[in-house]
């Protein structure tokens, strides 16, 4: 409980320091500060005296700043009621001063009459009547400032309840008036309110309540002097309440600083404590009056382990030994412990979340680093935007030390994180991208594309036109085969959306099935170390059978469609014979005939034999095509 309250203090601390936009001074890193704990300064003092010193000072500062806060909400508040009252004087009075004259009422003649002189001064009602008359005459106000944003309820609110029978103008501060509790700025207007009603007056006060109105009493606006001189005291005193007002936000700024330098170390100290006094709870007394207790240490770091206790135990001073033994039966299902270095962290981080290993089971994050960013650029291989994505990584890593030190949010510290993911992701994604000669789904063409089109050197290529390889080349060379990834041509042929879907698709396919048989095989190695056979026969090898029957089946009859002479198999479609033509001769180059094409039952120029009624389908068995005729 302790520690809690001594973590809320320093989180009002932090919220203190924010409103002065203070930013928290870094305690550097949390390796440097436990080794700094344990030992110099914990040498100096116990645990618990540390802890009570701690508490004693923070207690000191929670006071004083407290004090302060209180006394800065007493003072705004002062000023903000000065500043309201100066506001509302000066715009009453400019009132009374310019639009009242405008609403007295003119004097009138009746049916045109001329008065005679001097006669305008005398009083048509008897002595003393006149006086009471104007008396009654006279209007009643109410003036205040109310919020900006609350000024057409108010109105709308002052209008229902008095019916419409009161008179009200507003007028704007524009200057902002500070919150005193919450800091904010917010914008106020002045109104004053006419009514002759004891009824409405009664009505105007509780609507003034309910809408937090302050209400200001003023002098009579007809007595100059006296509204003169009010203004020039409040003046005064506002000057005063603004110097006061001044001199506790510079108390408070000054404290802030001096908190924003140590409450970085304090919260780490208050959080080291915390967790000693969470782990001694696991401890267990036994009948010596000893606590005991269990856990799990890596083997390799025993020793540090052992040194830690003994130099803590030197530390208190106390004679009483520590051991540190091993248990000879542990526990059935040791946890696991992963030795990462700032590469291989994000990795290992992304693997688990889908799942952490069991103890000595092997560990998928090792080829999860090199087949992961692969995968993903063959899937999202494109030269630009994985340019783009490298830089970021770049970026991120040139960031790397600046970043290891700083306070970052879920976000930045997940990207910080997979820094070498992202760089790496990129990289793939540019060479997948090479592959597909793809940027910004445009093709480069870097080393000259090895088909052309006739006419394309003067524009003269249109739509339906058909490419040819350049002049000195052979299909099926070595020649005619662009040198790194794919020909250029692809991106302006009829089918190159067809044709790019089916080769990335089918790409991805093949290396995502080799993934999931590398994490299959896994289980196999598991079920082997392990020494469980049910796991292996009846779940390794089934899956591994029912993949390959499946999966690899598909891989296969894709490599089979890939290696096809489709040349061939379309000289098997025509006419041309296959012992003397092949696709592209110059002898037969566009002479493709149907049977019968010369109109005596043969299908030139070689002569097969065909009647009137046979169709290139019966001779030419394979119908690429697809028509039939």
């Amino acid at each position: 409980k302790r520690c809690d309250e001594l973590e809320r203090k320093l989180r009002f601390f932090a919220q203190e320091c924010d409103k002065f936009s203070l930013p928290i001074e870094s305690a550097g890193r949390v390796e440097d500060f436990l080794l700094q704990s344990s030992g110099a300064e914990g040498g100096k003092q116990s645990a618990a005296q540390l802890l009570e010193a701690l508490e004693v000072e923070l207690d000191g500062y929670d006071s004083q700043l407290k004090e302060l806060n209180t006394y800065s909400e007493k003072l705004t508040t002062e000023y903000n009621e000065k500043v309201e009252l100066q506001e509302v004087l000066e715009k009453a009075r400019r009132f009374f001063m310019t639009d009242a004259p405008r609403l007295a009422v003119s004097e009138l003649t009746s049916g045109g009459a001329r008065v005679p002189t001097g006669a305008r001064d005398q009083s048509l009602l008897p002595e003393g009547e006149g006086e009471q008359r104007e008396m009654d005459m006279r209007f009643s106000s109410i003036t205040g400032v109310v919020a900006a944003d609350e000024k057409i309820r108010f109105e709308r609110m002052i209008f229902r309840a008095t019916r419409g029978n009161c008179f009200v103008r507003f007028a704007e501060i524009k200057q902002p008036i500070t919150d005193p509790h919450s800091g904010e700025q917010i914008e106020k207007c002045v109104f004053i309110v006419f009514y002759k009603s004891l009824s409405i007056e009664t009505k105007l006060k509780a609507i003034c309540d309910a809408f937090s109105a302050h209400r200001y009493s003023l002098p009579d606006m007809d007595d100059a002097p006296s509204v003169d001189r009010m203004l020039t005291e409040n003046a005064q005193e506002l000057v005063d309440s603004r110097t006061v007002l001044l001199k506790n936000q510079d108390t408070r700024f000054r404290l802030c600083q001096l908190l924003a330098r140590s409450v970085d170390k304090w919260t780490w100290t208050v959080l080291r404590e915390k967790a000693i006094y969470h782990s001694l709870n696991m401890f267990k007394s036994d009948v010596s009056g000893m606590l005991r207790g269990e856990g799990w240490v890596i083997a390799e770091n025993a020793d540090d382990v052992r040194d830690a206790v003994n130099r803590a135990h030197s530390d208190m001073d106390m004679n009483m030994p520590s051991h540190v033994d091993q248990v000879p039966k542990p526990w059935p299902t040791p946890p696991t412990h992963f030795s990462t270095n700032k590469f291989t962290y994000g990795y290992q981080e992304f693997v688990n979340t889908y799942g952490i290993p069991r103890y000595r089971e092997a560990n998928p994050a090792l080829f999860t680093a090199a087949t992961f960013p692969f995968l993903f650029g063959v899937m999202y291989g494109d030269i630009g935007h994985g340019l783009f994505l490298f830089c970021s990584g770049l970026f991120l890593l040139y960031k790397e030390k600046e970043n290891d030190n700083a306070k970052l949010g879920e976000m930045a510290g997940g990207l910080h994180a997979g820094r070498y993911m992202i760089a790496m992701m990129g990289f793939f994604a540019i060479y997948a991208g090479f592959i597909y000669n793809d940027m910004f789904s445009l093709g480069l063409n870097l080393f000259g594309s090895r088909w052309e089109f006739d006419g394309q050197d003067n524009g003269g290529v249109e739509e339906g036109d058909v490419a040819a390889l350049k002049d000195g080349l052979v299909y099926g060379t070595g020649e005619s085969v662009y040198p790194f990834g794919l020909d250029p041509i692809w991106h302006v042929t009829s089918n190159e959306l067809l044709f790019f879907n089916s080769f990335k698709m089918k790409l991805s396919v093949i290396f995502g099935i080799f993934q999931m048989f590398a994490g299959t095989c896994l289980k196999g190695i598991n079920a082997i170390y392990f020494k469980q056979p049910l796991d292996f026969f009846f779940e390794f090898v089934p899956m591994i059978a029912f993949a390959t029957s499946l999966f690899v089946y598909m891989i296969v009859l894709i490599f089979m469609k890939w290696g096809i002479d489709w040349n061939s198999r379309m000289l098997s479609a025509t006419c041309i014979d296959p012992a003397s033509a092949y696709w592209g001769s110059e002898l037969y180059d566009g002479e493709w005939v149907k049977c019968d094409g010369g109109g005596d039952g043969t299908c030139t120029p070689w002569g097969y034999s065909c009647s009137g009624y046979d169709t290139t389908d019966e001779k030419c068995p394979l119908d690429f095509g697809g028509s039939g005729d």
